[in-house]
């Protein structure tokens, strides 16, 4: 699932991620996330930081509070040793700054399924 406000910005990661052959999911903020979470599971959540509604960080809260084992790339164009650190606290598995590598993203969403069973 793509969590992001931005919408051109959410159908640059979703071409990228059908191209890889994934399918996915799309919020535009994280309320919408958990909306659609409830009845459609993902593996990997690639959410921004900063959104109107609910941010990334508190979507993350809330999916790990409800004990989601979902994989959370977090993406920011505010990225900070700050940030950096409430993603992670907030239960995150990797932090990314924008702009980001669409290659390196793609990497790290094909490393993340390459090591389940």
């Amino acid at each position: 699932m793509v969590v992001e406000d931005e919408p051109a910005t959410r159908r640059l990661y979703r071409f990228l991620l059908v191209n890889s052959n994934f399918t996915v999911l799309e919020a535009e903020d994280g309320i919408t996330a958990l909306e659609i979470l409830s009845s459609h599971p993902c593996d990997v959540i690639i959410t921004d930081m900063n959104m109107p509604r609910m941010g990334g960080i508190e979507l993350t809260r809330t999916l790990r509070n409800q004990g989601s084992d979902a994989y959370i790339i977090m993406v920011t164009a505010f990225g900070s040793r700050d940030t950096e650190k409430q993603a992670l606290q907030s239960g995150v598995n990797e932090y990314m700054t924008k702009p980001i590598d669409f290659e390196d993203l793609d990497r790290r969403v094909k490393a993340y399924f390459a090591r389940q069973p």
